[in-house]
């Protein structure tokens, strides 16, 4: 039983938060029936954005705030303040629609100013998101490269002696640092080698999985494929300077059977 309580809080806990805006979004829209007189698919349509836009808005400052909580002081600082006030612009919009025209319905007119205040709120999100996941990758790039690096350094050779055998003198040896920066330029070869194999195995992924669904979007494809939109998209450049694909009107096009 207490098994049973335990799993259903968490489940409660899970759930409630997509929930929560539900209410919210009822009032956007019945506001935008009532005082904005827009058709009734429209009005849901509008709910819908500003209540996900606010999600949206919400999941990514908490987690520029965590970036910047966390991080190195030699990582780049992420805009919290940015995204905090995007969240403000939300936060004035629903209150413009649910309060202000019940108590003013003569501002009706001047609401639809707020939507076009929507779409930036949204395009900057994306934006902020794209230059957050290329943050991470830089860094995570960085931190392999370390790795490397010190993995190469532990590598270090036994000194050799320079010895003289029946009065003949033996050829010098390469030196202990000779020796190990060929270790180390070689696990950076390694390195790189590996990295590529990975991004050739990804790309030719990319065009196997355009071929069966042209009109799959870059956060679907990132998802399925476990990176970054912002790689989907540096990928599908390469693909497309390669011509083995070819964008048009939202769809990927693949040009070759390779």
């Amino acid at each position: 039983m207490h098994h049973l309580e335990k799993n259903t809080v968490k489940l409660v806990a899970k759930l409630s938060p997509w929930l929560a805006p539900v209410p919210s979004a009822f009032f956007v829209a019945r506001a935008s029936l009532a005082h904005l007189d827009l058709p009734l698919p429209v009005a849901v349509v509008v709910a819908i954005i500003v209540e996900t836009l606010g999600l949206t808005t919400v999941h990514t400052a908490l987690w520029l705030s965590d970036w910047n909580h966390h991080k190195r002081k030699s990582d780049p600082d992420a805009p919290t303040a940015l995204a905090v006030a995007l969240g403000l612009v939300y936060v004035v919009t629903t209150v413009g629609l649910t309060v202000v025209l019940e108590v003013a319905p003569g501002l009706s007119l001047l609401a639809p100013a707020l939507f076009p205040a929507l779409a930036v709120v949204g395009a900057v999100n994306l934006a902020l998101i794209s230059q957050q996941e290329r943050r991470e990758a830089q860094v995570a790039a960085a931190k392999e490269e370390r790795q490397v690096s010190r993995t190469g350094s532990r590598k270090r050779p036994h000194t050799v002696q320079q010895t003289v055998q029946r009065g003949v003198q033996e050829p010098m040896l390469p030196s202990p640092r000779d020796v190990q920066k060929r270790l180390h330029h070689g696990a950076l070869d390694a390195a790189h080698r590996s990295r590529q194999q990975r991004k050739a195995a990804l790309l030719d992924t990319m065009v196997d999985v355009y071929r069966d669904s042209p009109e799959m979007g870059p956060t679907e494809l990132a998802g399925r494929l476990g990176i970054g939109r912002s790689t989907v998209y540096n990928y599908q450049a390469d693909l497309a300077a390669a011509g083995r694909i070819a964008r048009d009107d939202g769809r990927v096009i693949v040009l070759s059977g390779e």
